[in-house]
């Protein structure tokens, strides 16, 4: 079980507090956007399922190493910017 982080950038206030409410991840509001923390990637990934239904989005997906001491634990990213 690998944690994920979903940046959404270019999304509308009203959209973000919509798209908030259908989700169980930690919301931390950025400069940018929102970036949303979720436990398990798999959930963060029938999110963006959900999310590629209603909006254009273009995604860019990497990783970040979870620490030293955690080996083999990563940190998914996927970054989501709204296209118009």
């Amino acid at each position: 079980m690998h944690p994920a982080k979903v940046q959404l950038r270019g999304f509308g206030e009203r959209e973000i507090e919509n798209v908030l409410k259908a989700t169980n991840a930690e919301v931390l509001k950025v400069k940018e956007g929102v970036d949303l923390y979720f436990s398990d990637v798999n959930d963060a990934r029938f999110f963006i399922s959900k999310l590629k239904r209603i909006f254009r989005v273009r995604i860019k997906m990497s990783t970040e190493s979870m620490g030293f001491k955690s080996r083999g634990k990563y940190l998914f990213v996927y970054c989501l910017r709204r296209e118009k």
